[in-house]
């Protein structure tokens, strides 16, 4: 369902009008000023945006990793379901969802590989690790082998894979977690 309500959404923004580059530095303007609040000022969530219910802000130095750069400005501008980000399209321009956009592409997280090792001899080894014991039942791969690319991977371990058992882990690791996780 969230697939099609992207598809849906995409030609609004199109339809819009006039084509204009984005501005970092406006965007960043923005961000500050609107969108501080819960994600921090670097993208790694405030204490606010940790305590939103029924979910908390998520970081946003990782966005690259989870995050189509189409996909973005399509959040900023209508938000998400299910979650406490609001819609913005009421109060900032196409331009300035741009801006924004450009801006939080700029945040950057540095991974942590061992963190990344722990978490998955933690949360993963069971049925990714060559000895895992749920390996041989449930035929996961070995993830050295796996074609997927980091953006692919991330998104497996935060939404699940569809017809696995590869359940979604966006509420059991947070962004950075999967983050090290995938550079690991």
């Amino acid at each position: 369902m969230k697939k099609y309500f992207f598809l849906v959404l995409v030609p609004a923004l199109i339809i819009s009008g006039t084509s204009f580059a984005a501005s970092v530095e406006e965007g960043g303007k923005i961000f500050h000023r609107y969108c501080a609040k819960c994600h921090a000022g670097d993208g790694a969530v405030s204490d606010y945006g940790r305590s939103l219910k029924p979910k908390p802000a998520r970081d946003l130095r990782t966005n690259h990793l989870f995050i189509a750069p189409k996909e973005l400005p399509i959040i900023i501008k209508y938000g998400v379901y299910g979650r406490e980000m609001p819609n913005w399209e009421s109060v900032l321009s196409d331009a300035e969802v741009k801006d924004v956009a450009a801006y939080v592409r700029t945040l950057n997280y540095a991974p942590d590989p061992k963190e990344g090792e722990r978490l998955f001899r933690q949360k993963c080894f069971a049925c990714h690790g060559a000895e895992g014991p749920a390996k041989k039942l449930y035929g996961a791969p070995d993830l050295d082998m796996s074609p997927l690319q980091a953006f692919d991977m991330g998104r497996v371990i935060r939404y699940g894979r569809h017809g696995t058992i590869m359940s979604p882990k966006e509420d059991i690791l947070t962004n950075p977690e999967i983050a090290d996780i995938v550079t690991y």
